[in-house]
Parts: structure tokens; C-alpha cells; sequence
């Protein structure tokens, strides 16, 4: 099993935790604020399959915006081993 943990600016989370809750994904969405320009973010993060990561990885690529700029950053996506999964 894997943990996704994914950042985005605001405005482009939304469409994205849509993508992957359409998918049959369990998400948590937390929302931040800071950083040099005092931007909104949102981290949200799931944890799925092994053989389900490049899907879900997948599905945020396809569901950000196109950069504006080449080469341009659009988020920051982590992919995590999970030792145990526990529900309380």
C-alpha cells in the first residue's frame, strides 16, 4: 500500500479531488495558507494499492491545468510506503 500526499495551489485542487473521488478514491482535503506570496494550498491525501498508484498519479497530471510557463512547477506529489493501515 502506498500514501499519496499531494499539494496544489487552491484553484486547482478542486478538479483533481473531484478526478480521484470519481475513481473510487477515499481523499482528505486540508486546506493552507503562507508561503512567500501568502497563496492558498491544498494538501490532500489518499493511500491506495500498489498496483494503483501510477492510476491515481495519473489522474492528477490529467486533471491539472497546462502550465503556463514551460517547465513550470504545477504541485508537488509524494508517494509514500505505508507500513500499516489502521482504522479506528
Amino acid at each position: 500500500m502506498k500514501f499519496i500526499l499531494v499539494v496544489l495551489e487552491d484553484a486547482e485542487a478542486a478538479e483533481v479531488t473531484r478526478a480521484l473521488v470519481d475513481a473510487g478514491l477515499r481523499v482528505t482535503r486540508l486546506v493552507s495558507g503562507g508561503g512567500l506570496l501568502r497563496r492558498g494550498h491544498s494538501v490532500f491525501f489518499t493511500a491506495v494499492e500498489d498496483d494503483k498508484v501510477d492510476e491515481a498519479v495519473a489522474l492528477v497530471r490529467a486533471h491539472l491545468p497546462k502550465a503556463e510557463q514551460a517547465g513550470a512547477r504545477r504541485g508537488m506529489l509524494f508517494v509514500l510506503p505505508v507500513e500499516a493501515y489502521i482504522q479506528a
